[in-house]
C-alpha cells in the first residue's frame, strides 16, 4: 500500500461521537503522534474487500519517539460505538464496516496523542452518505480571543461527498453540554454571537444533509481575555 503524505493541523479538538472527552482533553496538549493514513476528511478506496460488508484497512502513523505499545481508538460515527486496538507497531490492520464514516486517533505509552481524523470506508455503492464531522475554523478550539470582544464570529467547515448538505444546527454556551442556539443554518458560519470578559465558552456543529443523515462535531471551546 502507497504511503500518502499528511499535513499536521494545529487545530485542537474534544472528539464527541462515543470518544472519552476526557481523555482526549489531555490529549490534545501532548499531540507528537502523527497520522498517515487513512487520510483526514478521505474517501477511502484502498484496502481488502472482505465481504459485501466488510473490508480489511491497514492504519498508518509516525512517532519518531518509539511510545509502544500503541492504543488506536475507532468510533464508527453512525453509532456512536468506540474500539481499541493495541499495536506493538506503527500500522495496524482493522476489518471495517464498508459504506460507514469512522474517526480515529492514536495514544502511545507516555504522554502522547495524534489529532483526531475522520474518513469514509467507501462500500459496494455509494448512494448516500453520512457528512463528516465539522471542523472549528475561526475561533480554533482551545483559543483565547481578545478580552474587549463584545461579540464572537463562529466559523466551521462541514464537508459531505455527496454535495447535499442542507443546513447546521449551532449549539452553543457556557456549559460543557452547551443547548441549541441556532437551526438550520445555510452558511458555515454565525455572526455577532454576545461574549463577556473572563468567561469560557463551548460550542458544536450538527450537519444535515438531504436525505436526514446528519453528524455531529467535536465540542470545540475558546475563551475571551
Amino acid at each position: 500500500m502507497r504511503k500518502i503524505g499528511f499535513l499536521i493541523f494545529i487545530t485542537l479538538v474534544i472528539q464527541s461521537c462515543g470518544v472519552d472527552s476526557d481523555v482526549l482533553e489531555y490529549a490534545k496538549n501532548n499531540i507528537n503522534l502523527f497520522l498517515v493514513f487513512p487520510e483526514n476528511d478521505s474517501e477511502c478506496t484502498e484496502g481488502i474487500v472482505v465481504s459485501d460488508t466488510e473490508s480489511e484497512l491497514i492504519f498508518e502513523w509516525i512517532d519518531e519517539n518509539n511510545n509502544a505499545p500503541y492504543i488506536l481508538h475507532l468510533t464508527n460515527i453512525s453509532n456512536s460505538q468506540t474500539e481499541s486496538y493495541e499495536s506493538e507497531s506503527t500500522e495496524v490492520a482493522i476489518t471495517l464496516k464498508r459504506g460507514v464514516i469512522y474517526s480515529w486517533y492514536v495514544t502511545g505509552k507516555i504522554n502522547s496523542s495524534s489529532e483526531v481524523w475522520s474518513f469514509y470506508n467507501e462500500g459496494p455503492g455509494l448512494e448516500s452518505t453520512i457528512p463528516f464531522p465539522a471542523t472549528a475554523i475561526s475561533p480554533v478550539s482551545g483559543a483565547s480571543i481578545s478580552r474587549t470582544s463584545t461579540t464572537v464570529n463562529l466559523i466551521w467547515q462541514s464537508e459531505d461527498l455527496d454535495n447535499d448538505i442542507v443546513g447546521h444546527d449551532l449549539y452553543f454556551g457556557e456549559a460543557k453540554d452547551p443547548e441549541l442556539y441556532g437551526i438550520d443554518i445555510i452558511e458555515t458560519r454565525f455572526d455577532d454571537i454576545p461574549v463577556v470578559a473572563g468567561k469560557t465558552y463551548y460550542w458544536k456543529i450538527v450537519t444535515k444533509d438531504s436525505v436526514g443523515n446528519e453528524s455531529t462535531s467535536p465540542v470545540f471551546t475558546f475563551t475571551v481575555g
